[in-house]
């Protein structure tokens, strides 16, 4: 399962609608360098 970002997106808000943390998206998407910069259309994995 995956989400697109779009404007206004921060990973928090993407975490707390899928019921999950920060962490785990970290965990999960590895190419997140940096959790303050993602991108609009940037595709973020929610589970395995």
């Amino acid at each position: 399962m995956f989400h697109t970002v779009k404007r206004g997106d921060t990973l928090w808000k993407i975490a707390h609608h899928h019921h999950t943390s920060v962490h785990h998206l970290l965990h999960i998407n590895p190419s997140i360098k940096n959790p303050n910069l993602i991108y609009i259309g940037q595709k973020i994995k929610i589970k395995h």
